[in-house]
């Protein structure tokens, strides 16, 4: 995992679109939306016989999304849209990790981040 790639925030959301953590540095968004939006893309690509969208750039950031089937969640990276794609699905990938790790004996669905997960994942940024 290199160490200088920089997330600039970071998401776990369940399928449906419900956000489980939401870390950011500087943008203000509504979670939930956000989270709803990328599922119903997703959704969208897969409906017209695509495959699931894995990266978003614009002129101003990149989003680079990491899908999990066990747990079932969606694990999103916003950084720089000049950030190496390898980089940040190393990064997305440490990530999912440690949360794997964190939430292992949990009853399947039931994620509560308290502040010291939240300080955990906020130390992989």
């Amino acid at each position: 995992m290199a160490s200088s790639v920089l997330i600039d925030e970071l998401w776990i959301i369940k399928p449906d679109g419900t956000t489980i953590l939401n870390e950011r540095k500087d943008l203000t968004i509504d979670e939930q939306l956000f989270g709803g939006l990328l599922v119903a893309i997703n959704s969208f690509l897969i409906e017209i016989g695509l495959e699931q969208c894995q990266t978003i750039i614009t002129e101003n950031a990149k989003l680079t999304i990491l899908y999990s089937t066990s747990p079932s969640l969606i694990f999103i990276a916003r950084s720089s849209p000049i950030a190496s794609e390898k980089d940040m699905n190393a990064k997305l990938h440490a990530i999912r990790s440690t949360f794997m790790t964190h939430f292992k004996n949990w009853a399947k669905d039931q994620y509560i981040i308290d502040k010291k997960t939240k300080a955990l994942f906020i130390s992989l940024l």
